[in-house]
C-alpha cells in the first residue's frame, strides 16, 4: 500500500530521543514500508530489528513467500529456521546487556505471539494435553512461549541494574480471533469469553484487552484497576514519566501516571472506539454508557473458549438483536445499541429502548465528534510494492 504513518507528526521514540533516550525497536512494525522515510530507523529508533508487514511465518520470516525481517536495512535470510519470538528476546537481551546506563533507555517490544499463523517450538506444544482443541493447543502454547519471554527481558533488566528504575508496561492492540479452521496451521485460537464479538468489531471482545503496568516506581502495586483508559494515553504518560515535552502536536490522549501509580480516577471520562464512515459504524463511550450505531451485526455473538466447547458459539438470542433505529447524520438510519458497560460489561442487555434521552444524547455527541473525522488514508495496493526476488522493499513510494 502507498502510504504510513504520515510524516507530519512526532512519534513517541522521536520525542524521547530529543530527551536524550537511547530508542530501540523489536518485532512488528506495520506501519508503511513503501518509502524509507516510514521506517522506524527513520522515525526516532536508534535501531530496529523486525518485521514491516502485518505478519509473517515465526520460522521462515515470510509474507506471501517473500522475506520480511530486518535489521535496519539489512535483511536476515540466514536467520531461516529460528522462531521469530527467540530472535526478538535475544535482541531485547542484547540493547539491555549493552545499554550505556548514564543514559536512559526505552524499548518497544512488539511481539507477534500469539498472532497467526499458528506455530510454536515443540517443547511448548507438548506442555497442553493433545485432547485440547489444536488450534487453542498451539495459540496456548504460543502464550507460554511469550510469557517465558518477557521473563528474560525482566531477568535482563535486573541482571543490568537497570529494573529499579524502570517502567514496564504490557498491552494487547485487540481483542483475540477467536474463530478456529479445524486444526489448520492458519487458525487463530483466541478466547474474548464472555466479552461479546471478535478482533475487529466494536464490542467489547474486539476491543477492551488486557494490560498490566509493573514498576518499583509506582505507588500503590498489587491491584487491578477498573478506570477508563485508552491506547493514546500511553504517549502523554509515558512522556511525563521520561520528563519529556508534549508540546506540539495534539494529542487524543491524557497522563494517566496519577490513576496508575496512585489509584486516582481516570482523566477519561469519554472514549471514542471509532467512527467509520464507509462501513458504516461508529461507538462510543461516556462514564458507564456504550453506544453502538451502525452496521455492527458482524462476529456479534459471544464465542465459548474452544477446549470447552469444541466448535460453538452462544449465539445472541433476538432479544439481543433487536434495537431501535437511528440516523446519524447523513449517514443513514441504523441500529443502536446502548449497554452500562460496568454493570454488564458482556453487553447482554441492550438499553436503547429504555433510555432513549441517553441515546439521542450520545447520537449527537457522535454526530458533533464525526466533524473532526480525518479522511481514511487507504489507497489501493500498488503492484511497484510487490517482492523483488524474494524479498519485501522499499523506495517505491513518495512519503508525505
Amino acid at each position: 500500500m502507498p502510504t504510513g504513518l504520515t510524516l507530519n507528526v512526532t512519534l513517541l521514540p522521536e520525542r524521547l530521543r530529543s530527551a536524550g533516550y537511547s530508542t530501540h525497536m523489536v518485532g512488528k512494525w506495520h506501519l508503511g514500508n513503501c518509502a524509507p522515510e516510514y521506517l522506524p530507523h527513520h522515525r526516532g529508533f536508534d535501531t530496529f530489528l523486525g518485521y514491516w508487514c502485518g505478519q509473517l511465518e515465526h520460522y521462515n520470516h515470510t509474507v506471501q513467500d517473500a522475506l520480511d525481517f530486518w535489521d535496519g536495512d539489512r535483511s536476515l535470510p540466514e536467520l531461516d529456521g529460528v522462531y521469530a519470538t527467540s530472535v526478538f528476546t535475544d535482541r531485547a537481551e542484547s540493547i539491555i546487556k549493552e545499554h550505556n546506563a548514564s543514559r536512559p533507555l526505552f524499548m518497544y517490544l512488539s511481539a507477534q505471539n500469539p498472532h497467526a499463523p499458528l506455530e510454536v517450538p515443540s517443547e511448548y506444544e507438548q506442555l497442553y494435553p493433545a485432547t485440547m482443541n489444536a488450534d487453542r493447543r498451539i495459540y496456548s502454547a504460543m502464550v507460554t512461549a511469550l510469557d517465558d519471554s518477557v521473563g528474560r527481558v525482566v531477568q535482563a533488566l535486573k541482571d543490568a541494574g537497570l529494573y529499579s528504575n524502570s517502567v514496564i508496561l504490557f498491552v494487547s492492540d485487540n481483542g483475540g480471533s477467536v474463530f478456529s479452521n479445524h486444526g489448520s496451521r492458519d487458525g487463530y485460537g483466541g478466547n474474548n469469553y464472555p466479552l461479546r464479538g471478535d478482533k475487529n468489531t466494536l464490542w467489547e471482545g474486539g476491543t477492551r484487552t488486557p494490560a498490566f503496568i509493573h514498576s518499583p516506581l509506582l505507588e500503590r502495586a498489587g491491584y487491578v484497576s477498573h478506570e477508563l483508559i485508552h491506547i493514546t494515553d500511553w504517549m502523554p504518560t509515558l512522556l511525563r514519566l521520561a520528563g519529556a515535552s508534549a508540546d506540539g502536536d495534539p494529542l487524543d490522549g491524557f497522563d494517566q501516571w496519577p490513576m496508575l501509580s496512585a489509584g486516582q480516577p481516570s482523566a477519561h471520562t469519554e472514549m471514542v472506539y471509532n467512527i467509520d464512515e464507509k462501513l458504516p459504524n461508529a461507538a462510543l463511550r461516556i462514564g458507564d454508557m456504550k453506544l453502538l450505531w451502525g452496521d455492527n451485526s458482524g462476529s456479534s455473538d459471544w464465542y465459548p473458549v474452544l477446549e470447552a466447547l469444541p466448535d460453538s458459539s452462544d449465539r445472541a438470542p433476538a432479544s439481543a438483536r433487536r434495537s431501535v433505529r437511528s440516523s446519524l447524520g447523513s449517514l443513514g438510519e441504523y441500529p443502536v445499541y446502548l449497554f452500562n458497560v460496568t454493570a454488564d460489561p458482556t453487553e447482554r442487555l441492550d438499553l436503547s429502548s429504555l433510555m432513549p434521552e441517553t441515546v439521542q444524547a450520545m447520537l449527537e455527541r457522535l454526530l458533533e465528534l464525526s466533524k473532526e473525522l480525518v479522511p481514511a488514508d487507504v489507497p489501493d495496493p500498488d503492484p511497484r510494492g510487490d517482492p523483488v526476488d524474494g524479498v519485501w522493499t522499499t523506495g517505491w513510494c513518495e512519503p508525505y
